[in-house]
């Protein structure tokens, strides 16, 4: 069978609800928190806003509580490994994320990837920094809703939630190249033809196929695919 119409598996259904019970209430404090920013602006009642914010405290007792149920409840072991696949750095993530601008260009090719590249491990990373964040001052505001402090960095990080989320959502879901990675949060499953051309070094560990000779280092004149495996083993 042809690579245009084989799939291969991404995520496992774990991974998967784990990160809809994730994302989803997140989005609903994200909509109800600015509601709540502009309350004034909008023009709500009394009421209204009673109401937003029991909203947003039933979408914070679930997004905090439903995901690791999820965790806990199918196949912890892997999505655990996708979880923690963000902190490893290699040293190709670190080239990836150096030759991007680059590459955009068209004027450098971007070293081979493996399940996640390094743009989407400092995303990841960088959007658990800021859930984190927005999580302990969420708490201390519910324990002291009139505190000062904790209200302007909630809201500061709110702030830098918001441009990163719409840069993931454009990847996601409107930018052409990279609009199938999508389906592996719907079905579990990419296309196996784009995935050797975004995750050339997963997919040969997945498939346990040898290692296709690629675009060469300019100056190793190596494969980049095994010059990238040869790094992942120091």
């Amino acid at each position: 069978m042809r690579d245009e119409t084989r799939r291969i598996e991404r995520f496992c259904k774990t991974t998967r609800w784990f990160h809809w019970t994730f994302v989803v209430p997140f989005l609903a404090l994200a909509a109800s928190g600015f509601a709540l920013a502009l309350r004034d602006a909008l023009g709500l009642g009394e009421p209204a806003v009673r109401a937003l914010v029991r909203a947003h405290e039933g979408a914070a007792l679930f997004w905090l509580l439903a995901p690791p149920l999820v965790l806990l409840s199918g196949d912890t072991k892997r999505t655990l490994a996708d979880l923690f696949e963000p902190l490893r750095v290699t040293k190709d993530d670190l080239r990836w994320l150096a030759l991007q601008p680059l590459a955009a260009l068209g004027r450098a090719e971007l070293p081979p990837a493996g399940k996640l590249n390094g743009g989407q491990k400092l995303n990841a990373l960088s959007m658990g920094g800021l859930a984190l964040g927005l999580a302990l001052t969420g708490a201390w505001l519910w324990l002291r809703p009139a505190a000062l402090v904790p209200f302007l960095v909630h809201l500061a990080l709110f702030a830098a939630w918001a441009p990163a989320f719409a840069g993931h959502f454009y990847l996601a879901v409107l930018n052409p190249g990279t609009r199938p990675a999508l389906s592996a949060m719907l079905t579990g499953e990419v296309p196996l033809a784009w995935a050797r051309h975004h995750h050339a070094l997963w997919v040969a560990r997945e498939l346990g196929e040898p290692v296709a000779a690629g675009p060469r280092h300019a100056s190793a004149g190596r494969p980049l695919v095994t010059a990238a495996l040869a790094d992942e083993q120091v």
